[in-house]
């Protein structure tokens, strides 16, 4: 009696438990289709070699190289004069000087340590974040006398593509309207060589007390400009960042302006040479 009752119980719970599997059946796509995952594998290897001589991909490289310009200054700003190490006069590098060309303060483009050396440059040690065999100037063939720091990156291959002038240190008014006197006049003087002139300004938030339409209180935000009261402060705290573009086809400029901790200002100038850069990028696609 207690088997029969047993099969029964069992043949009952079997039959409930079918009912259930057909009324909660998963959906036909809940398993992964590998078939997308394939296709996408495959479109990603079949895509044609890039032809680097195109149009499109010469103004691609240049837009590239400009972005690697176009760095926000908060950085030019943050960046702390390098410490100098001891002067090592020894080279391995070894490159041809014919493919040099014209580069600001009488230097040369492409040129290697030797031969900037060669010129009556002194390098001196630098170490700089992200950038590779970089060092302080002095001598330069056409200095200004306005930019007393002046350093230049050689990169692994051992090649100027890369010179970063400080200016002097500027005792500045609260609207920093001394540095924007220099600013002004060497972004003319940029515009003029290189063209493409784009400023960028970001202005600090302020916040002020006004009577409304009722007569109450009111505070509202409004956007500091350029020369404000404060000027000098937004940029040092980088409330405020104000900093300008050029380029030709062979290179990019970019001035800012930059307050040091003692509220000294300055302007700084990064060059890079956008050709130098283009044949780095296209070596570099090549050999993927």
């Amino acid at each position: 009696m207690k088997k029969l009752f047993l099969l029964t119980l069992i043949a009952c719970f079997l039959l409930s438990f079918s009912s259930f599997a057909q009324d909660n059946a998963l959906p036909d796509n809940f398993l992964f289709d590998d078939s997308d995952i394939i296709v996408t594998a495959k479109e990603d290897i079949s895509q044609p070699t890039p032809d680097l001589n195109t149009e499109e991909n010469i103004s691609a490289a240049v837009n590239s190289a400009k972005e690697l310009l176009n760095q926000r200054p908060e950085k030019l700003r943050q960046q702390t004069f390098p410490k100098l190490k001891a002067h090592n006069s020894s080279s391995s590098f070894v490159t041809s000087s014919s493919d040099t060309q014209d580069a600001p303060f009488g230097l040369r483009w492409a040129a290697d340590m030797s031969d900037t050396r060669n010129q009556g440059v002194e390098l001196s040690v630098a170490e700089m974040e992200d950038y590779v065999n970089c060092f302080l100037a002095d001598k330069l063939p056409k200095p200004i006398p306005f930019f007393d720091r002046i350093y230049v990156c050689f990169g692994e291959e051992n090649k100027l593509y890369r010179i970063l002038a400080y200016s002097k240190l500027i005792d500045d008014d609260a609207r920093a309207s001394k540095i924007m006197h220099e600013y002004e006049t060497y972004s003319d003087l940029l515009k003029q060589k290189y063209g493409n002139f784009e400023q960028d300004f970001t202005p600090a938030v302020i916040t002020k007390t006004t009577k409304n339409a009722n007569g109450q209180d009111e505070t509202v935000t409004e956007n500091a400009p350029i020369g404000n009261p404060e000027f000098l402060s937004q940029l040092e705290s980088g409330d405020a960042v104000l900093f300008s573009t050029y380029h030709n086809d062979d290179v990019a400029a970019a001035l800012s302006i930059g307050v040091d901790g003692d509220k000294k200002s300055y302007i700084v100038i990064d060059y890079k040479n956008l050709q130098i850069l283009k044949r780095q990028e296209a070596d570099v696609l090549d050999a993927l």
